[in-house]
């Protein structure tokens, strides 16, 4: 029994645990210089931020134990060991963890984002509870994610501008069931200025506009929104989220985690939204919004040159 309900977490946790890297996507170099010094470097096809815990293990002819530091980009270097005696070389093993999130940036709290809709479009949102909590988990950090009822083919807009960091476009809607939740399903994920992380899910199989690497303003097209099932269960899922500074607390030899000792090292946000003509809130469930935007809006994380571009051509992405 106590097997199947890990089971069943897994699948309800992936939200709290979806950005664990992936080191077929990314990993950890090293480059022996000619000063004897190692340098350990960070390799990834996707441009996140990234938290890494680098550990050393047998170290020989110089000092480290761990290193724990924010990567930027599909590349940084970690760290340089340097000999403690320049005429012999340097001898370590070590293993490292990486988790998707920027530690060096605190998340805006107050910063106001659009709905995920074009404007004037009248959406009803739902609060989608925390399922891992019926199997004795507690919720992640001010956990908030929302479901938005849509209409069939209905357009996914950026709710705030940032750089793709990933996108899964794999799964098609089943229509021969009716689905109130299933673990996979096609989504994008933005990283924002802040460090905070959106993921829009349930997204429509090849409907997805935006690639790896590429930066959206609010109001982009980014996709369409799915269904598990049926056109008329169409929906779009959203959650905002950035890393905890409890990460730094990873252990790697602590005993393999169970349900009731479960750490979420994401936590979220409750996001407020500019809705029904210039209105400022936070989204309740069970109601029902229209989306609102302007130019300020639109313009409000651009730069001066982004805006001038934007007014004149009217590009709300920026392809990598």
């Amino acid at each position: 029994m106590k097997k199947n309900k890990l089971s069943l977490l897994i699948i309800f946790l992936f939200l709290s645990q979806l950005f664990l890297a992936q080191k077929k996507n990314s990993g950890v170099k090293y480059k022996r210089n000619k000063d004897k010094s190692v340098t350990f470097s960070y390799y990834s096809t996707m441009p996140s931020s990234v938290f890494i815990i680098l550990k050393f293990k047998r170290l020989t002819n110089t000092f480290g134990d761990q290193v724990k530091k924010t990567v930027k980009g599909y590349s940084d270097v970690i760290t340089t060991l340097n000999p403690i005696n320049d005429d012999s070389g340097i001898g370590f093993s070590y293993s490292y963890k990486t988790f998707y999130g920027n530690l060096d940036k605190k998340p805006n709290h107050d910063f106001k984002y659009i709905l995920p809709f074009k404007k004037n479009k009248t959406i009803k949102v739902r609060n989608l509870n925390y399922l891992g909590k019926k199997f004795g988990d507690k919720e992640p950090e001010n956990w908030k994610s929302f479901q938005f009822l849509t209409s069939p083919n209905d357009t996914v807009f950026a709710i705030r501008k940032g750089i793709v960091v990933k996108v899964i476009d794999e799964f098609k809607s089943d229509n021969s069931k009716t689905y109130g939740y299933k673990n996979k399903s096609n989504a994008i994920i933005i990283e924002h200025e802040d460090g905070t992380l959106a993921r829009y899910s349930v997204l429509k199989h090849k409907s997805l506009m935006v690639k790896v690497g590429d930066i959206v303003y609010p109001t982009a097209p980014i996709a369409i929104a799915g269904s598990y099932d049926k056109p008329e269960n169409s929906q779009l899922r959203l959650s905002v989220y950035y890393l905890n500074e409890r990460v730094k607390e990873y252990d790697f030899y602590a005993k393999k985690r169970t349900i009731s000792n479960q750490i979420h090292i994401y936590s979220y946000v409750n996001p407020l939204f500019y809705v029904n003509s210039n209105k400022i809130i936070k989204l309740e469930k069970n109601e029902m919004y229209t989306s609102f935007y302007d130019d300020s809006t639109i313009e409000v994380e651009m730069s001066k040159r982004e805006v001038k571009k934007w007014k004149k051509k009217g590009l709300l992405v920026k392809r990598k």
